[in-house]
């Protein structure tokens, strides 16, 4: 249980975290040789749809990168994977539920490509965007479409540029393309994450028009366009210039449940002496406005740099955060959930730590409100793909 200093030195704990998961199943696995990247803007890189799961990942194993993705069924083993990109290299996928089934993206020839997958096949490929495109990130919309969002070169500089896929037979069509924030003259915004809920759409971008890296966040009502940006996290100005403008923060990522509510977490480094931690912020207007920063890590993982943030919410407004650190020696995958106390202990799951190096998690939840943690083992010259699912409580 997480414990707070008071006035005194005395110490309190807030109440056990309930949430735990089962030990994981196995997704994929590679030689060490065959490089196999679980990276992606908002990090997508798992998607529930009733009883299918999905998993997209870039792994080498046949010589250059590729998107690759795997299904499970209810409680099944996972199938063989699937190639979903063609001959060209291909990086940083994203899925997302559409329909019956899935629609996953990535990075190829500079473009987006993307295309309707499921355990029964793969649809044509649609490419999204002119030259220069990357970062693509998707999130399921109540109105069943898909909003896809995406860094795409304008000139000497990347804009956050915002769609919508339709299923159309057996490929995707794009509406709606708009430009999320055309203000930022001179200056990149990379890595969008984006949440929809029945308020609307938000976005959020990491941002460098102020000097140093800042999260920034801009909301648009159902079919509407987007509004001002607004600035997320907190600042602290550098009092030494030749280290630069200041503390910087990066790779937000966003969740939504039914209520509207939306919450973001990214990595902070207004604590420079000690890395990158992890922030979170919580929206109950659909990413219109956020409430205050919250530091998500336990005492225990002070002056450790955390890394690969992500969210997830339940239906139900369950919050969890996940990340990977090395407070304990190894790099380890751990995770809190919020509560009415705040953010709980930090906890691995069941094969998410001790040997080896347990990095980059992904979260996701069921219709259900199941939740499901996906995360990279690499040790033993191999390196693994490991899904777990929650726990749920026997009955009383």
């Amino acid at each position: 249980m997480r414990w707070l200093a008071v006035a005194g030195g005395l110490l309190f704990a807030l109440p056990v975290m309930a949430l735990q998961f089962l030990p994981p199943r196995l997704v994929t696995e590679v030689s060490a040789s065959a490089f196999l990247h679980l990276d992606g803007s908002g990090r997508r890189l798992l998607a529930v749809n009733g009883q299918a799961i999905a998993v997209v990942w870039e792994d080498s194993r046949e010589g250059r990168p590729a998107i690759r993705a795997a299904f499970a069924t209810g409680d099944g083993e996972f199938g063989a994977p699937q190639r979903l990109s063609g001959s060209a290299p291909a990086f940083e996928p994203a899925v997302t539920s559409l329909g019956n089934g899935f629609v996953a993206c990535w990075e190829e020839t500079a473009r987006i490509h993307c295309r309707q997958i499921g355990p029964e096949g793969r649809g044509r490929v649609r490419v999204l965007g002119g030259t220069a495109a990357r970062q693509i990130t998707l999130a399921s919309a109540p109105d069943g479409t898909v909003a896809a969002v995406w860094a795409e070169r304008a000139g000497r500089h990347y804009r956050i540029v915002s769609a919508r896929l339709v299923a159309d037979g057996d490929g995707l069509r794009q509406r709606g393309r708009q430009i999320v924030d055309a203000t930022a003259g001179e200056a990149d915004q990379l890595y969008p994450a984006v949440a929809v809920t029945r308020h609307g759409t938000v976005v959020a971008w990491e941002d460098r028009r102020q000097g140093a890296t800042r999260i920034f966040t801009a909301f648009a009502p159902p079919g509407a366009a987007f509004g001002r940006w607004s600035l997320l996290n907190d600042f602290r100005p550098s009092r030494i210039r030749r280290f630069g403008n200041g503390t910087g923060a990066m790779r937000p990522a966003l969740a939504g449940d039914d209520a509207g509510r939306v919450s973001v977490v990214w990595l902070d480094k207004r604590d420079f002496e000690g890395g990158y931690d992890v922030y979170a912020a919580l929206s109950t207007d659909g990413g219109r406005h956020f409430g205050h920063d919250e530091l998500v890590q336990d005492p225990l993982g002070e002056n450790t740099p955390q890394w690969h943030p992500g969210v997830a919410m339940a239906p139900d407004g369950r919050i969890v955060a996940a990340w990977d650190d090395s407070r304990e020696g190894t790099s380890d995958v751990w995770y809190s959930e919020r509560g009415t106390d705040g953010w709980s202990d930090d906890e691995t799951p069941p094969g998410g730590d001790g040997e080896g190096r347990q990095t980059h998690p992904a979260l996701a939840s069921d219709g259900d409100g199941t939740l499901f943690l996906l995360w990279r083992e690499e040790g033993g010259g191999r390196i693994r793909l490991w899904l777990s699912r929650q726990r749920v409580p026997d009955a009383p």
